[in-house]
């Protein structure tokens, strides 16, 4: 399951500039405080709010656990709660699928011949990756809004950046592209997130990695990830059994317990 693993932590950890590219370098201190926060934020997402259901071509690259990987998966997201992850291998049929709606969710490890199900979406994609994020979160990072349901609660400038508070503690960097400002970073479950190459405010490009990558304390995994969103629609009508999924009786049934010690930094699981 090794390769499986990295294929489908990459899914939930969208990225921007490339895992050899610099990082960027935001904003510290004190800043200066900016009444306006909340309309410029609310303007820098209004187009990612507006989405409700998303399909894309991932191609990713990277590092996690101290192992380099690539790969593509094909992703649908749809409002609220719905997800289709398929990883793509380079012939033949997907070597997974995560299948999940609002009331169910389903993996199934086609070369492993394993499926796990009656588990929420969330813990699922947390077993698998270690990244605290359910589908909402993952549709969100995707799409530039960072977090769901955003709401600002305050404002700081730093030249021509704004750097943004938002509930729950994450923190988004504001930075004009042009004449309109847009959302080019930010930071949440420990992790930090970049954006780049918007198109009507909209990442085609998103890096994901590690916040405290050099801190002693940190005993997360290390994250590096580079995601090229493709083949984009939004707010598209989607297929009727987008959210289904038809898994033969021959498989063999795995627990949650068995999908945590076979993610980023578990042992493989116990033989059948």
């Amino acid at each position: 399951m090794t390769l499986l693993r990295f294929q489908l932590l990459v899914l939930f950890l969208a990225v921007l500039a490339g895992c050899t590219s610099a990082r960027l370098v935001l904003p510290q201190g004190p800043g200066s405080v900016y009444p306006d926060y909340a309309s410029l934020f609310d303007r820098a997402v209004s187009e990612c709010r507006r989405i409700r259901t998303f399909e894309a071509m991932i191609a990713f690259r990277g590092r996690g656990a101290d192992t380099s990987f690539r790969g593509r998966v094909r992703a649908g997201l749809a409002a609220p709660g719905s997800i289709r992850l398929e990883g793509l291998a380079p012939f033949g049929a997907p070597g997974f699928y995560l299948v999940a709606t609002q009331d169910e969710a389903t993996l199934w490890l086609t070369r492993e011949g394993r499926v796990l199900t009656d588990v929420p979406a969330g813990d699922m994609l947390a077993g698998l990756t270690g990244i605290p994020f359910g589908p909402e979160d993952l549709r969100a990072v995707l799409t530039g809004c960072l977090v769901p349901n955003s709401r600002p609660t305050g404002g700081r400038s730093y030249g021509n950046w704004v750097v943004v508070e938002l509930m729950g503690g994450a923190v988004a960097y504001l930075r004009p592209i042009g004449d309109v400002y847009h959302v080019v970073a930010g930071t949440r479950n420990g992790l930090t997130i970049e954006y780049g190459e918007f198109r009507r405010h909209i990442p085609r490009l998103v890096r994901v990695f590690s916040t405290d990558l050099d801190d002693e304390r940190h005993a997360g995994p290390s994250i590096d990830v580079t995601a090229s969103l493709s083949q984009l629609n939004l707010n598209v009508e989607l297929e009727a059994g987008t959210f289904f999924l038809s898994v033969p009786a021959d498989v063999s049934p795995m627990t949650l317990e068995d999908l945590r010690r076979a993610g980023p930094l578990g042992a493989p699981p116990d033989p059948l």
